[in-house]
């Protein structure tokens, strides 16, 4: 018997200023599944990962947690492009601390070692402990990456959102997040839920997929989507 979902759409519509850009949502994404949310530029993935993570509010239909309406599941968050004013000099240790907002006050100092450890595992588990002290603003791309998903683990999340995280960053790094992207999802079972306009790199670690297109969303098993023909189509926006 399948697990139930931790997070489910119902007839849903997600837009903004009353402006539907994708309606007739059904989406279920249950516990360890890692779903890739693909389509073009404009199709409206980011609107319905932000509906999702209660950054816009939804037009029409359910979202529930666990069955349940307006709850909140833990996020952890790693945006598209994350800018952080570089006259604030945060470390990447103080970047990835900002995952643990739900258990401090906002801009507090954290303290005590269970924080630190916590931290600096999550730091160490994404190949970037090493950078701890380092200036945040003088990381390279790929390095930048890394502490931000530092920063969503830390938030000890019951599912991890990821958004475009190999756009911008070059193919040795590349090879090296998608790594770790399977040891989520082969040792720790993460949900996994990534944004993507590409197939060709993460079509393997998907278990499900859904495919925005023409203001509707299609879901199914990656084996189902990812069909010979169907990728062939993808592959002409990769």
């Amino acid at each position: 018997m399948s697990s139930p979902p931790l997070i489910e759409f119902k007839n849903a519509s997600v837009g903004y200023g009353g402006r539907t850009v994708l309606a007739g949502v059904n989406l279920q994404v249950r516990p360890g599944e890692f779903l890739g949310v693909l389509g073009h530029n404009g199709s409206g993935k980011s609107t319905l990962i932000k509906t999702m993570l209660g950054l816009i509010p939804r037009l029409k239909g359910e979202f529930l947690v666990r069955g349940a309406r307006d709850a909140t599941p833990r996020f952890g968050y790693v945006p598209q492009k994350e800018k952080l004013d570089p006259i604030f000099p945060l470390s990447a240790y103080e970047v990835a601390a900002m995952g643990t907002y739900r258990k401090v006050e906002l801009f507090q100092r954290l303290r005590g070692r269970a924080h630190t450890e916590l931290i600096r595992r999550c730091l160490k588990d994404c190949g970037a402990l090493e950078l701890a002290d380092k200036r945040y603003s003088d990381l390279s791309g790929g390095q930048k990456q890394r502490v931000l998903i530092a920063r969503a683990l830390a938030a000890e999340p019951e599912m991890l959102v990821l958004d475009e995280p190999l756009a911008g960053i070059d193919v040795v790094t590349q090879k090296a997040l998608l790594a770790l992207f399977k040891e989520f999802k082969e040792q720790r079972r993460l949900t996994v839920l990534m944004i993507s306009h590409r197939v060709r790199a993460e079509r393997e670690l998907f278990t499900h997929v859904a495919w925005a297109e023409d203001g509707r969303l299609e879901t199914g098993t990656a084996e189902a989507m990812l069909s010979k023909g169907r990728l062939a189509r993808m592959y002409e926006f990769d």
